[in-house]
């Protein structure tokens, strides 16, 4: 038996069609949307990154030559102050002589800022590596686990 036409032309066998093409590429949109969202994410996020390491290598360099006993922990308020608070940003500072000789050939003592962010404790990111971890394959490295950046900076010219 052969469909027969309703008012409008269409089939009857032909009705939901439309619904399901619309609920389908409605999810793909979707998908894609909170994909190009979440990547944003991870993009600026590492630009915070590197300007709190920046903003803490400055801060580190203003400490010293202006002689703050904490060196490190005004560099590493500094970084954070870039972050709300609450924020699961890291920093860690470490000192160690640097790798080129300060003034008259002396070690030169550098200080490296480091700051890390997890990215599982964004949700939408937890849920988009839920997701990525469905898909067949083996590469489920899409989205990294943290983010990282470090800022060198020379605070001293060294020791006579």
């Amino acid at each position: 038996m052969k469909p027969t036409p309703d008012r409008h032309g269409a089939c009857r066998g032909q009705r939901g069609i439309a619904a399901l093409e619309f609920s389908l590429t409605l999810t793909m949109l979707l998908m894609f949307i909170c994909a190009v969202v979440g990547y944003g994410v991870l993009f600026w996020m590492q630009q915070q990154l590197a300007a709190a390491a920046n903003e803490g290598a400055r801060a580190a360099v203003f400490a010293r030559f202006s002689g703050a006993p904490d060196v490190n922990g005004a560099a590493c308020t500094a970084a954070m102050g870039v972050f709300s608070t609450g924020s699961a940003v890291g920093c860690a500072i470490t000192s160690a002589p640097c790798a080129w000789s300060g003034a008259g050939g002396q070690t030169a003592n550098c200080a490296t800022i480091s700051m890390t962010y997890n990215t599982q404790s964004w949700p939408v990111l937890a849920t988009m590596q839920a997701l990525i971890a469905m898909l067949p394959g083996t590469n489920k490295d899409w989205i990294p686990s943290r983010l990282s950046s470090k800022a060198t900076v020379q605070i001293s010219q060294g020791t006579p």
